[in-house]
């Protein structure tokens, strides 16, 4: 679908720059905001990667709007898929999932927050998936909004970040946003790891007799 408008504008003509795009944002308003984020949202239950949308946030609003936009249309992406998957599975949760399926199902159920945000820590986690997943859980919205939308913030930043320098790839800004993605995805992997062993260790104490 991208590579189809892409190819479509260049065939009508249409080359934007990214100050053309940024004057027309600000001619939205207030509005404006409010309607990426629907946007967003719709476009990432097609599967428009979050990348793309959080960096289409940083070009048209700018870094710091930018990732505050992206942070809510993770969250709120995260929850909708969530809710969408809990509908359609209903009570066929269990047959579905299977024994080890149950087992995330419950850690997701019994940590909440704590374990969406362990989970989005971690880089290359398929995040589409692993939410329609989450809704055959009993995981409350609530945590997987706000779970979802701390663990991605930082991600969100560097996405944002570089769409936002999307003009110039080598600032400083673009720059610094890269070599912070890196190490957030360095040390989430760390930190999940870490808590991924703690849980094993806890399930494991706990089936002894």
């Amino acid at each position: 679908m991208l590579a189809a408008v892409f190819v479509g504008a260049r065939l009508a003509g249409v080359s934007p720059s990214a100050k053309r795009i940024e004057h027309w944002a600000d001619g939205l308003g207030a509005v404006g905001p409010l309607l990426f984020v629907a946007a967003g949202v719709a476009l990432n239950c097609l599967f428009v990667p979050l990348p793309v949308i959080a960096g289409a946030a940083g070009l048209v609003f700018g870094t710091a709007e930018g990732t505050a936009i992206g942070v809510l249309v993770v969250g709120l992406s995260a929850t909708v898929h969530l809710l969408i998957g809990r509908r359609l599975t209903g009570e066929r949760a269990e047959l579905l999932l299977g024994r080890r399926g149950v087992a995330v199902a419950d850690f997701l159920s019994r940590r909440g927050f704590w374990a969406v945000l362990y989970v989005r820590l971690i880089p290359a986690i398929p995040f589409n998936t692993l939410n329609y997943a989450a809704g055959l859980s009993r995981l409350r919205a609530r945590d997987m909004f706000l779970g979802t939308a701390l663990g991605f913030a930082p991600r969100t930043f560097v996405y944002a970040a570089v769409g936002g320098s999307a003009a110039n790839l080598h600032s400083t800004e673009a720059r610094a946003a890269i070599v912070v993605g890196v190490v957030m995805a360095v040390a989430g992997a760390l930190l999940a790891r870490r808590q991924i062993a703690a849980e094993r260790r806890e399930r494991a104490g706990g089936s002894q007799p």
